[in-house]
């Protein structure tokens, strides 16, 4: 049994095929060229299709689990490398320590990133079903402030 995309591409491959057969086709030209040039207007068909199709949803702002391996991780490679120099440390030594701490701190970096992110997501969760939850009662459509009451 075929799908209903695969019935979708179907019925588009033969109202192509109609409408390439309903053309005047001159006896004079190359049947490569004529492959090449349907193979062009079906890849068209194509893209088109995927145009139409929904976006997915785009996230705004930058992922938490990307900002604090990179905030964290260049930190605490910048100041090994102060406290390397303070110290009197050899360069060698210094670039090695500043080094493994970087990957240290940012794998660190990472996990406090994705709590931070799913505490965020939380947060916001129970803000919009706070909002919803107090609509229904109320009945009406309850506005969000831009800025909190302090």
């Amino acid at each position: 049994m075929s799908s209903p995309v695969q019935d979708g591409q179907s019925d588009d491959a033969a109202a192509f095929q109609a409408e390439f057969e309903a053309l005047y086709i001159p006896p004079n030209i190359d049947s490569r060229l004529l492959a090449l040039w349907v193979e062009r207007e079906q890849d068209k068909i194509e893209r088109s299709r995927r145009k139409s199709a929904p976006p997915p949803p785009k996230m705004i702002g930058r992922r938490l689990t990307r900002l604090f391996p990179a905030y964290i991780g260049i930190s605490i490679m910048c100041l090994s490398i102060i406290l390397g120099l303070v110290q009197g440390m050899e360069t060698s030594a210094i670039l090695q320590t500043a080094c493994t701490v970087f990957l240290v701190y940012s794998i660190i970096g990472i996990f406090v990133g994705l709590i931070a992110e799913r505490c965020v997501h939380d947060s916001v969760e129970t803000l919009l079903r706070d909002i919803v939850k107090r609509s229904q009662e109320t009945g009406q459509n309850v506005e969000v402030a831009d800025e909190p009451n302090v």
